[in-house]
C-alpha cells in the first residue's frame, strides 16, 4: 500500500510540475524586449501660415525645420505652385543646413505689386517640398491677396 501511495504522490507531483512549466509568466514578468532605434528624421511646418497681404506689399513665409531623433544634414527646399502673373515669388530651390539641436528657420518672399490690373486677388497655394536623402516632407503655404 505504501508503494501505491508513493506512485500516486509521484504522479501527482509530476503533473503539478508539468503544469507549472507550461503556464505563461504573468505580464509584469515577461522577458524584456530589445529597444527599437528611432530613425533620424525632420518635420516641416510654417511659423506664419496663411499670409494675408494687400496689393502693393509683400510677405515673408518662414519655414521651420525641426530635427527628430538626432537628424543632421542638408535639407533641399523646392517651391512650386501656379501663381498668377503679377505675383512674384522668390521660388528658386535652396538648401538648408540642419544641425540637429533645434529648429532651423528658412524663408521665402512673395511680392504683390500695386497696380490693380497686374495683381489679382484671391487665395493661392505654394507647395513646399523638403527632401534629404530618402526623407521627404511637404507643406502648403497659403497666400491670400486682398
Amino acid at each position: 500500500m505504501i508503494a501505491r501511495k508513493s506512485i500516486t504522490t509521484l504522479t501527482l507531483l509530476i503533473l503539478i510540475l508539468t503544469l507549472a512549466l507550461t503556464v505563461p509568466a504573468p505580464l509584469g514578468h515577461a522577458a524584456p524586449m530589445a529597444p527599437t532605434l528611432a530613425t533620424p528624421d525632420f518635420s516641416l511646418s510654417f511659423f506664419n501660415n496663411p499670409q494675408t497681404v494687400k496689393r502693393g506689399s509683400g510677405t515673408l513665409f518662414q519655414i521651420e525645420i525641426q530635427p527628430l531623433n538626432g537628424f543632421t544634414g542638408t535639407v533641399h527646399i523646392q517651391l512650386s505652385g501656379s501663381l498668377p502673373p503679377g505675383i512674384n515669388c522668390s521660388c528658386a530651390p535652396f538648401d538648408v543646413a540642419v544641425s540637429g539641436t533645434g529648429i532651423t528657420f528658412a524663408s521665402f518672399s512673395v511680392d504683390v505689386p500695386k497696380p490693380v490690373a497686374t495683381a489679382p486677388t484671391g487665395t493661392f497655394n505654394i507647395q513646399v517640398l523638403a527632401t534629404s536623402g530618402t526623407l521627404s516632407h511637404s507643406e502648403t503655404a497659403i497666400l491670400i491677396v486682398r
